[in-house]
This record gives C-alpha cells, structure tokens and sequence, in this order.
C-alpha cells in the first residue's frame, strides 16, 4: 500500500457513538465520596450524562496503513518490527446533543459542611435533580501507531494506539439560559483503535472500485488511563462554587467502504517479451520476401 504523500482515502460509511461524561468522586479532607443514591456511581468515576448515543453517515479523510519504512523485511532480533504500521486521519466535524444529570450537584444548596456531605452522599434522583442539556462538537487529527499489523492478499488487521488533538466546542444549557459555553478548545486526544478490512475490489477489477475495501473500525478515546478526556466548562454549583472537573469518554463504531485515491503517477510495469512486435517479411541475409520469390517463379523471365 502506498504511504500519505503517494494517495489519500476517502472513507464512507455509517458510524455510532457512545459519548459519556462523568466526573470523579468530590474529596473531603483527601477521602473520595462515593454517592449511594446516584446511578453510576463508583469509586473511581460518576457518570452524570444521559442520551448520549447517535448515528450518522461520516466523511473522513486520511492514509491506508503503511509499514514504517525499512522494517518490512528486518530478520532476526529486530523482526517484531516489520508488523507495525501508522495512519493518519482528520475527521469532519459532528455534534452530540445529550443531557447531564446532577452535575455539578443536584441543584440544592448547603450552609454547613453537614449539609454538603449528606448532599454528596444522598444526591436526589434524577427526575428531582438537576437537569441540563448540553451540545458538543469537534472535528479530530490523530495518528494511529498499529503495534500489531497484518495485510494479506484480500483481509487487512491491526490494532495499536492513538494520539492526536481534537478542536472542540461545548454549550450547556439550563433552564433555558446558556450557563456555559466554551469555543474552539484543544483536546489532547488518547486512545486505542481496532480495524478489519476486506477487500471487495477483486469482485471489480476493471471499475474504479478495484482497490475498494469494506471495513469494520472500532476506536475508543480516553480509555488508556482510566481518566477520561477532561473537558473545560463554566458550570458552577448551587452555591455558585466552580464546578468539577468533566470529563469524557467516546468510543465509535464505524462499518463502511474505503476507497484510495492515487496523488502521485503510477509508474507502467514493464512488459514482457520485444520492445516492438516482429516485423513480418523482413529480407534476411539479402533473400528476398516469400511471396516475392513465389510470384517470379510463376513468371518466368
């Protein structure tokens, strides 16, 4: 396959989006507070998101997998190189709409350290609490590092991790009024991608579709350390404290048809066989053609 200065690849397909946002726990004096009431408590994270999911055709623009160069037939000690490959892609932009359930607290105030101890303990349900909608957008750059690569004459797989930066935006809406907005944002971006692809080209080989590949992409950000995406906001709480940090998880499950476009001229295969096809009656050691010596035996003198 041809590396990201020789061709791009257009991606399209269908893809879904599992989008959550949780925080961790508050800390009083240094010990986390695990909520007893809230849905999706635990000790290390709180989701406070709700209606998260979408589906939607994408567009994506970016390189086939590509052996680093010089590794593909190292032997030896250094052979584990020759299954690693990179990508790169940048995405177009897509927004998420959704809602968030209790955050930063469930809306109650407190006076007394009591007060917000039993509020973080006991937070109201979530038909009670507090509710917010928010909407989020970001378009993405990342490189894929595949620390496992296979390619074989129609099936292609690879597993490796991400790294890369998002640009996002991210309004929250409470109540009708706008209560945080933030704006062209950079997001470090981490995480770890699985791809398959099939090649459905060699059903087409005289169409445009000769190097078409059907693909099955499953690419999941901010679950390498277990801490999510953190994401800026200007929330604050009931008593108008700053709110928690919020963070973000996202996995994609992308299924569609890739196909490469050649940036640069594909040099001709040289053929087999004569420059030239044979010339046909060519005189040889100066005896004439055979249909002329044919033709002067017939007529004599």
């Amino acid at each position: 396959m041809s590396g990201i200065l020789d061709s791009i690849i257009i991606n399209a397909g269908a893809e879904y989006t599992a989008l959550d946002f949780f925080t961790h726990p508050s800390n009083v004096q240094g010990i986390p507070i695990s909520k007893f009431s809230a849905p999706g408590s635990g000790a290390d994270t709180s989701v406070v998101s709700r209606g998260s999911t979408t589906t939607r055709a994408f567009y994506s623009i970016g390189s086939v997998p590509s052996r680093i160069p010089g590794t593909r037939d190292i032997k030896g000690f250094f052979s584990f190189l020759s299954g690693l490959a990179w990508s790169f892609n940048l995405t177009s932009p897509r927004t998420y709409r959704g809602n968030l359930i209790n955050y930063p607290d469930d809306g109650r105030r407190y006076l007394a350290f009591d007060d917000y101890v039993s509020n973080q303990l006991f937070p109201l349900p979530p038909q009670l609490g507090r509710n917010m909608e928010y909407t989020y957008e970001d378009y993405q750059m990342y490189f894929t590092l595949y620390l496992g690569y296979y390619e074989g004459k129609n099936v292609n797989f690879g597993v490796g991790p991400i790294y890369g930066l998002a640009v996002y935006r991210m309004d929250i809406i409470e109540r009708e009024h706008r209560v945080s907005s933030v704006k062209n944002q950079l997001q470090e971006l981490k995480g770890l991608r699985l791809l398959l692809e099939y090649n459905i080209g060699q059903y087409f080989p005289e169409t445009i579709l000769y190097n078409a590949y059907l693909f099955l992409e499953i690419t999941s950000f901010g679950d390498l350390d277990g801490k999510g995406l953190n994401i800026k906001n200007q929330v604050t709480t009931a008593n108008g404290l700053p709110a928690p940090s919020l963070y973000m998880n996202m996995t994609t499950y992308r299924m569609g048809v890739r196909k490469e476009i050649q940036l640069s001229k594909v040099p001709h295969k040289k053929e087999e066989g004569p420059a030239y096809p044979p010339l046909q009656n060519l005189p040889s050691a100066g005896l004439p053609p055979k249909e002329d010596t044919k033709s002067d035996s017939e007529n004599p003198g």
